[in-house]
């Protein structure tokens, strides 16, 4: 390359934001097509994170680098390149360009021809072979406005193909409007004339302005069709972003309007561009965000008034309630159907701290479990990247309830999403870790302990390293059993190894699967339970494997215990939901499905979400109604406290009510078909047919 700056003809520019590989290629494209002219090579790297500038100091030590430590954008870092420019052309060049032919010499054969052109484009061929559509009329406000929103899907006027030069051969020459400046060459002195780009704009609009400028000094502005380039377009704003991108637009055509046009102009097509913007990415966003509304609504809407409150929780309430005013650490759960068998304390740490922000009211602990069926929702969609599959599990009746039932058992349907991302991406230390946390919450969940080892077979040894991970999730029980003969460790094993071999009590109750498939799937509805049930089965073959495996393991494993009661299937629900949505893919499957959501949304709005007895708010009522200190005994005369109440007693401490006065109003204490109080013994009865408070006297 020359170093004499008189015979130097062409300086050109390059500038690059992470376009490592196509840098390359256009570089090295220049130096072996360009012939008979004596050019330097001046790039700019924008403070790209893929190694571009190493490339280019290492592979092309004849090119003037320029490394930013800030992105300039493409106006600033080309106006650095004019200082340093010693050419008498100037070519301004996106790095995704190349050369196939020497089309820069017959650019500045041209210029040097005709003094009154003041820039030259050449003709652009996609990748593909196709001509670029460059050069055109100036822009106008209208068309803008209708081929930079989603107004061109609707409106499409002839006079926009005039305005772009349709039916022009562009492998001819002839002076336009507007040339690109993804390939533009224009003298040097022309170039310094005009202080080189106006950095009002950053990316847009800057070959609109250039042309401008340059046909304001009386000279022309020409497509060359004899000098040929190929583009590949686009590449480094395709690395900036689409987000970041199209705000970038919104301001250049902005500024562009109200440097040669009218302030409403330029703030009218702003707005419409920035609507523009949203939504387009509302299509992105639209549909985890109605999933997110959808769930959010049917798991918060009249919580305080129909809000599940049954026995067993008030059990997790209570020991809640001591660890909040205590301050001691349940190193156990409450008792699992085996009453040795503890379930992991974690969920009552979690209630004992909700209970004490929400000062002890039962409804803050719902509010809690209600965000995690959200969230649960939501990460499911994430994963099985169906939006069906989050739609399903949003709507359906069982997922629903137990999101608004604050009970140990709520969190198992999140920690299953995140067990089976982890068998998803083949993380072992996630498995082990996901599914003794599983454990934790019920111990019916063991199953996937099983399928971990199943799913990881071939790498035993990771298997071995990682082990320690599932002991995490088990830290309060080891604890708790250095002092109690490790029955929560040793003993679940014992028993797990035992259960096995107690083939005569496999399968009993088995029936209760059916029962809590239609209550997810189709409450009230056994036969539309049983079509969606025959589709999954007969689809099965063709379900992802970690959603046919989980199945198998965990159906196996409640058939071996016998008895499978509701608190089972929670594991289950992201599955099902997941599995169910394959019949988005049958030819009506989507109408189906639609009106599925929309049959089971209407059902448990108007069951008053099937509150399992009197809801949260009727039990208040009763409670309210007893004088401030009474005798309690349970129906018809025992004098034990029944845990099945624990819900009762909770309510009443937390109304301030002395519920083990010495002296007082005998009262009695029934839940059932008719559930209440009796007060006193036998006057008056308070019971809920059909959900409905009714006061019998007798």
């Amino acid at each position: 390359m020359p170093t004499k700056s008189v015979s130097m003809q062409l300086s050109v520019s390059l500038v690059s934001y992470n376009t490592k590989e196509l840098l390359r290629r256009c570089l090295w494209s220049i130096f072996k097509y360009t012939k008979g002219l004596s050019f330097e090579v001046i790039v700019v790297d924008n403070a790209s994170s893929d190694g571009s500038a190493e490339m280019v100091k290492d592979g092309f030590p004849r090119v003037k680098l320029i490394k930013n430590k800030l992105n300039r954008w493409y106006t600033g870092a080309n106006n650095q390149t004019l200082r340093q420019a010693r050419g008498k052309y100037f070519m301004i060049l996106n790095s995704d360009i190349y050369l196939k032919s020497n089309a820069f010499k017959l650019m500045v054969d041209y210029l040097s021809k005709n003094q009154a052109v003041g820039a030259v484009e050449p003709l652009q061929f996609y990748e593909t072979g196709r001509v670029a559509q460059t050069s055109s009329r100036h822009n106008r406000f209208w068309g803008d406005l209708i081929e930079l929103t989603l107004l061109h899907r609707l409106i499409k006027p002839k006079w926009l193909n005039r305005l772009h030069l349709k039916g022009i051969n562009r492998k001819k020459t002839y002076p336009a409007e507007v040339i690109s400046d993804a390939a533009l060459m224009l003298p040097a002195k022309l170039w310094r004339q005009l202080k080189g780009y106006d950095t009002k704009f950053k990316l847009y609009y800057t070959e609109n302005d250039l042309c401008l400028r340059i046909q304001a000094l009386n000279l022309k502005t020409v497509h060359l069709g004899t000098a040929r380039v190929w583009h590949r377009v686009s590449a480094s704003t395709d690395k900036a972003g689409w987000r970041q991108i199209s705000n970038v637009y919104a301001a250049d055509a902005k500024a562009y309007y109200l440097k040669y046009h009218s302030w409403l102009t330029a703030q009218i097509l702003f707005l419409s561009l920035k609507l523009n913007h949203f939504l387009i990415r509302g299509r992105a966003t639209w549909p985890w965000l109605g999933l997110v509304l959808l769930s959010t609504w049917l798991r918060f809407y009249r919580l305080p008034e129909t809000m599940t409150f049954i026995g067993d929780q008030g059990r997790d309430y209570l020991s809640a309630k001591d660890m909040a005013l205590t301050g001691v650490w349940p190193l156990t759960g409450i008792p699992s159907s085996i009453p040795w068998l503890h379930q992991g304390p974690l969920f009552i740490w979690a209630t004992a701290l909700f209970l004490k922000i929400g000062n002890f009211n039962p409804l803050t602990p719902a509010i809690f479990t209600a965000v995690l069926g959200v969230l649960t929702v939501y990460l499911l969609y994430r994963l099985s990247r169906s939006w069906w599959a989050g739609l399903i599990l949003a709507t359906a009746p069982l997922s629903i309830i137990h999101s608004r039932l604050p009970y140990h058992l709520s969190p198992i349907p999140l920690v299953t999403v995140g067990y089976l991302w982890a068998l998803t991406v083949s993380s072992i230390p996630w498995a082990i870790f996901f599914s003794s946390l599983l454990l934790q919450f019920e111990l019916s969940n063991l199953p996937l302990i099983f399928l971990t080892l199943f799913w990881f077979r071939r790498d035993l040894i990771k298997l071995i390293r990682w082990a320690p991970v599932g002991l995490i999730p088990f830290a309060p029980k080891i604890i708790y059993d250095f002092s109690h003969g490790f029955s929560q460790t040793l003993g679940l094993a014992a028993w797990t190894g035992v259960r096995l071999f107690r083939f005569e009590q496999y399968g009993n109750a088995t029936g209760n699967i059916f029962e809590y498939w239609t209550k997810f799937s189709a409450w009230g509805f056994p036969a539309l339970a049983i079509l969606l049930g025959l589709w999954i089965i007969f689809s099965l073959p063709r379900q992802p494997k970690v959603l046919v495996l989980s199945l198998i393991f965990l159906l196996t494993g409640f058939y071996i215990h016998g008895a499978p009661s509701e608190g089972y299937f929670l594991v289950l629900f992201p599955i099902w939901a997941w599995l169910l949505a394959s019949v988005s893919r049958w030819r009506w499957g989507k109408l189906g499905l639609a009106i599925l959501v929309l049959f089971n949304v209407i059902n448990i709005v108007k069951h008053d979400f099937y509150t399992y007895g009197p809801s949260l708010s009727q039990r208040l009522e009763l409670v309210d109604r007893l004088p401030d200190k009474i005798q309690l005994q349970n129906f018809p005369a025992n004098p034990q406290w029944a845990s099945y109440l624990d819900n009762y007693r909770y309510l009443l401490w937390w109304r301030g009510k002395d519920f083990e006065a010495k002296e007082g109003k005998v009262y009695s204490i029934f839940d059932g078909t008719a559930s209440g109080f009796v007060q006193p013994l036998w006057t008056t009865v308070y019971h809920w047919p059909n959900q409905k408070l009714i006061k019998y006297d007798y």
